[in-house]
């Protein structure tokens, strides 16, 4: 009887029932649209660095957290095979020789990264074929796929031959002339200046390290846990060999997730507060506008918890039906972002892209945004609500009547 008098009631007035649901819509989709943008650029940052070429997991000496060196090495024998693929948390796993050396085309030099990989298992870990812009992979020794940016500061092209010397493995000096078939757009600016992709043969041929790799790079069914899924796996190794997350072995990235996370607090806590003083503003006139109504029903004699008891149930439905309304534009706005991200141009997108990072924002879709922003703000209607409650119990029925 209750729920049914107070549906009514929301109907009866239709002016101020629309005021209300607009302004409970609009604040679940403007939290929904600033939280998806804010997550999405900081998935979008650790996905550039983390899930194109990083990892989210990686086996390797201690010793190689500080810097890259080829002397730290990991075995990678059919026992380690026949570990990970029995790990069902684990999705891929490809095994990295990671050198250093100078590399020359022509009249032009660069400082690369040399990094020996097993094209189908480095493949199924970061899909990196996807990002071939032009050529192939390499498929055999005396080939390389070269970061897109590195080629152009080489001026090389497909067919052109590099020469790459430097140091090799327990100071062995690394020699190798390649035959440039690919050029790969890696999503992570830094990488793609300094990245060249050989055989995992080729790297140890050209290195001397003939046995055992200096990394086996994971990735995991649910990226997100990474950093649980690690230390559930840490007893199976002992130092110097262990396995670590990616936070472990970025910890200038993580921090800077941990700064955009508390940014994310302050920034929502503010648009709350915000959202707040509208959402108490539309509650204030709904009890301006009935306090006559109210006295009268007091008078007439209807006991004050009761008619609070209705009132709240009023601003309860009218909070979901705001919020499902809400979410319903919501969803697809943020998914249109989402799949059209927005792309940053001049200084800006120039110091994005100093970061390692793409100059773009894109939204995230993830389901607990959603649901976290529509409760939050059906939170904030009901908490306000029970203000209409204080004000009824302490209403003045022949006051209010004259008023």
């Amino acid at each position: 009887m209750l729920f049914k008098l107070a549906w009514r009631n929301i109907w009866r007035n239709k002016r101020r029932t629309f005021i209300t649901l607009g302004m409970i819509q609009f604040a679940v989709v403007l939290a929904t649209f600033m939280s998806s943008l804010r997550y999405g650029i900081l998935d979008a940052q650790v996905e550039n660095v983390v899930g194109g070429y990083q990892g989210y997991g990686a086996i390797n000496d201690t010793s190689l957290l500080k810097e890259i060196n080829i002397d730290c090495t990991v075995p990678f024998d059919d026992s380690v095979k026949t570990y990970l693929q029995s790990k069902s948390v684990i999705k891929a796993f490809s095994p990295r020789i990671l050198g250093v050396g100078m590399m020359t085309c022509g009249e032009k030099f660069k400082i690369a990264r040399i990094t020996g990989v097993d094209p189908a298992l480095e493949d199924s870990l970061t899909h990196f074929s996807s990002s071939i812009i032009r050529g192939r992979l390499m498929s055999s020794t005396g080939e390389v796929v070269l970061g897109s940016r590195l080629s152009k500061r080489l001026k090389a092209d497909l067919d052109s031959l590099v020469f790459v010397t430097g140091m090799g493995y327990h100071g062995n000096t690394a020699n190798m002339l390649l035959k440039v078939v690919g050029i790969i757009n890696l999503s992570n600016v830094e990488e793609d200046k300094r990245l060249a992709f050989v055989t995992l043969d080729e790297a140890r041929q050209g290195f001397a390290l003939y046995e055992d790799v200096n990394q086996i790079v994971l990735n995991f069914n649910d990226n997100s846990k990474a950093g649980s899924l690690v230390n559930e796996l840490k007893h199976d190794f002992e130092l110097p060999i262990q396995i670590y997350s990616w936070n472990e072995l970025n910890e200038s990235l993580y921090m800077l997730v941990q700064v955009n996370d508390a940014g994310n607090v302050i920034i929502s806590s503010m648009l709350y507060f915000v959202i707040s003083f509208g959402l108490f503003g539309t509650i204030l006139m709904m009890l301006a506008e009935r306090k006559r109504e109210f006295g009268m029903l007091i008078a007439i004699g209807m006991k004050k918890s009761k008619l609070g008891y209705i009132v709240y149930l009023e601003n309860f439905l009218m909070g979901i039906i705001g919020t499902l309304i809400g979410f319903s534009i919501a969803i697809p706005l943020v998914y249109y972002f989402h799949e059209t991200p927005i792309g940053l141009t001049g200084q800006m997108a120039d110091d994005v892209q100093k970061y390692g990072f793409e100059p773009t924002i894109s939204a995230s879709m993830s389901f607990n945004i959603f649901l976290g922003q529509a409760l939050a703000v059906l939170s904030i209607t009901l908490i306000f609500s029970l203000y209409s409650i204080i004000r009824i119990r302490s209403l003045n029925a022949i006051k209010a009547m004259r008023e």
